[in-house]
């Protein structure tokens, strides 16, 4: 979906089915490219580039309902601004949680 902005609306109304097999050539064309790409150019970045971006698209199609709700949040604090200081997360709290 390069290019395209994803909203919580456009994942739960999608203007056509998408099949595993479209979703699985537009990744092989992608990755065609992004490897001519590095080989014209001697350098990976644009394979890593093209794997990062669909590795996020992959694990929103894993669990849609999860992708659902983070662009909902997403465009509520965009629209309304961040929660505030006494709701948000601590660095401290995501590492103890996540381990990062």
């Amino acid at each position: 979906m390069q290019g395209k902005q994803i909203t919580a609306n456009s994942l739960a109304r999608p203007s056509r089915a998408v099949t595993r097999s479209d979703i699985l050539q537009r990744y092989d064309e992608d990755l065609d490219a992004a490897y001519e790409q590095a080989r014209e150019q001697g350098d990976v970045t644009p394979l890593v580039q093209t794997v990062k971006r669909w590795w996020f698209e992959a694990d929103a199609w894993r669990d849609p309902q999860a992708q659902r709700e983070f662009l909902a949040r997403i465009d509520s604090y965009r629209d309304e601004g961040p929660p505030p200081a006494d709701q948000r997360m601590s660095r401290e709290e995501i590492r103890t949680r996540f381990g990062v």
